[in-house]
């Protein structure tokens, strides 16, 4: 009777042990420091979004490797077929469970995090999971390059079991459709705020393939993703007021209406990221399609400062 209680005993032990070992905790904030993620690595779900996976990388310990080919798919838009956006929300489930992740899975997503390109790969992730209804999620600020400068450990790519995470709704509020940002243009009643560095933002030097008109979307204002980073091997998000004060310079709003692009919806993400989850405008949206929608099929004009 005494070994039959003690082996009871021992298997309610084992359970709670397992149940709190997957039990999710609410993330604190949009960024979590490294410090954070230490203290919380049995309750989370880790996402590594790399641009380039390659066999036998390193990544945080407990890290699923997220390849970022696989982040955004084609889909039609106004009868345009587009590459590298917001995937269908069935397609969306299914990634996500392939990744491991639950409903109420705790979702800290990281990245290389040595510049500007690196770091929002991250916040694309972010921004559709939180399109899909996701809350509980958080990007660590300064990434991979920050762990490893503190020396902590590191090993190869998780393997998940499938999840069961299904999108409970779509925010469209948090997008803007090629048909809204034309509407904007014209109406004026939102900034159109260009992620991308100044000499794509001007036409010069180069563009992108997928990219069919040199320049920008007239109205918009340029502010490159990277100038609100500390710049060094690892790029961490700088302060909110600094934030703050750089939209400031450059007269664009940190309340009222606003749309981000780029030139696929990547490093747009960044900057709706620092103005919707660090200073808490909500009314900003990220255009999906960027530059690449805009510029193919009907001809919509493009500043530029090279081509007539």
């Amino acid at each position: 009777m005494k070994l039959r209680n003690s082996v009871l005993i021992l298997a309610t032990m084992l359970i709670s042990m397992m149940i709190n070992a997957n039990a999710s905790v609410q993330v604190p904030s949009p960024l979590v420091s490294t410090q954070w993620l230490s203290s919380n690595m049995n309750n989370v779900v880790l996402l590594d979004v790399q641009a380039k996976v390659k066999k036998g990388m390193k990544t945080i310990d407990g890290a699923v490797i997220v390849n970022w080919k696989e982040v955004r798919a084609k889909k039609s838009e106004d009868g345009m077929k587009l590459i590298k956006m917001l995937p269908s929300k069935q397609a969306f489930n299914k990634f996500m469970q392939k990744l491991g992740v639950n409903n109420n899975s705790t979702i800290i997503i990281t990245s290389a995090s040595k510049d500007a390109s690196s770091t929002f790969l991250g916040t694309r992730l972010y921004w559709q999971l939180k399109y899909f209804g996701h809350d509980n999620v958080a990007v660590l600020n300064g990434g991979n390059a920050k762990w490893h400068k503190e020396k902590r450990s590191m090993s190869a790519s998780k393997i998940p079991n499938k999840g069961n995470f299904i999108a409970t709704t779509e925010r469209k509020n948090m997008l803007a459709t090629t048909s809204d940002v034309e509407k904007a243009v014209k109406s004026k009643n939102s900034v159109l705020v260009d992620g991308r560095e100044e000499n794509q933002y001007l036409g010069l030097f180069y563009k992108k393939k997928y990219v069919y008109d040199a320049g920008h979307i007239p109205g918009a204002k340029n502010a490159f993703g990277g100038t609100f980073l500390n710049h060094g091997k690892v790029s961490t998000f700088q302060d909110a007021k600094i934030i703050k004060k750089i939209f400031d310079a450059k007269d664009i709003t940190t309340a009222n209406n606003g749309i981000s692009y780029c030139n696929s919806g990547h490093m747009a993400s960044g900057i709706w990221f620092m103005q919707s989850e660090i200073l808490g405008n909500k009314n900003f949206k990220v255009y999906d399609g960027s530059m690449h929608a805009w510029t193919k099929g009907n001809k919509r004009a493009v500043n530029t400062i090279v081509y007539e």
